[in-house]
């Protein structure tokens, strides 16, 4: 089985395709991955090198990839889209993917911003919102982005409950909210919310302090990974959470600045962090 990702590309560390293809690749898949960026390391660091790609140099890239065959492919995995040009082009890139497997998902990052505010460009939130979100099958906002798309403010876990499924009425079938900053109810866990079809569910565990820069990426991924081989939401959502925290853990174990994909590896496949995972009345 394939999955097409289109996401950032950088040098070192883990975020974007860094932090998606080895994780895709340990659960099993093959991976088309067509960077957006070339980046020498994440923008959370004080210098960045490299630059942007241009959409049509990535549209040419789907083109290529569509010609050798896109029938064995399961989803498409978006993160960072950093204008509406580019939207087209993974646009594109669905309904290259859905012609030749109709029964393939599109799971998306709408990546624009974090507690600080948006980082996108103006009108990629907006072009997020409307023109991608819509098209959907499981969408990833973090705290940040749920507030954006659902339109108003969240300050708890109902709050972001009711948010998440404002969301999911725009399109996507599966909503899951990552990094919720709820910290008056819970300041040593993050609660994680899933809202599907046919219910509702919470995930928590303990509260890492360490850079967490890809752990969404890497979350999205594991969850698309552990989606397509069967598992219901909760069950994705219990693993995606625990492989997250595992490699975070890790991460700290040995002090360093960027995720410990590769020393972490075995928490991808099976997590052992204890994640509790309980449905929504």
């Amino acid at each position: 089985m394939d999955i097409l990702t289109i996401q950032s590309h950088v040098a070192r560390g883990h975020v974007g395709l860094n932090a998606a293809t080895l994780p895709l690749q340990l659960l099993g898949f093959e991976v088309d991955a067509i960077p957006t960026v070339v980046f020498s390391n994440h923008l959370g660091w004080p210098e960045v090198r490299g630059r942007a790609l241009e959409p049509g140099w990535i549209r040419d890239l789907v083109d290529g990839v569509a010609a050798r065959g896109l029938e064995r492919c399961r989803a498409l995995l978006t993160g960072f889209i950093g204008g509406e040009e580019l939207g087209e082009t993974v646009l594109h890139a669905l309904d290259a993917l859905r012609a030749a497997n109709p029964d393939a998902i599109y799971a998306c990052d709408p990546v624009m911003g974090n507690e600080a505010g948006f980082f996108a460009p103006p009108g990629v939130p907006e072009y997020l919102r409307d023109r991608i979100a819509p098209r959907a099958d499981i969408l990833f906002p973090n705290h940040m982005e749920l507030e954006f798309l659902a339109g108003g403010a969240v300050a708890t876990v109902p709050e972001a409950l009711e948010a998440a499924r404002a969301v999911q009425a725009m399109g996507p079938r599966v909503v899951v909210v990552t990094s919720l900053e709820a910290r008056a109810g819970f300041p040593d866990t993050v609660p994680v919310l899933a809202v599907a079809p046919d219910g509702a569910w919470q995930a928590r565990v303990p509260r890492l302090d360490v850079p967490a820069d890809g752990a969404g990426d890497l979350a999205a991924a594991v969850f698309t990974a552990a989606t397509l081989d069967g598992a219901a939401p909760p069950d994705a959502l219990a693993h995606a959470v625990g492989a997250a925290h595992g490699v975070m853990r890790r991460t700290a174990e040995l002090g360093l600045p960027e995720l410990a994909l590769v020393a972490a590896r075995g928490e991808i496949e099976r997590p052992t962090a204890e994640v509790t995972v309980n449905p929504f009345p």
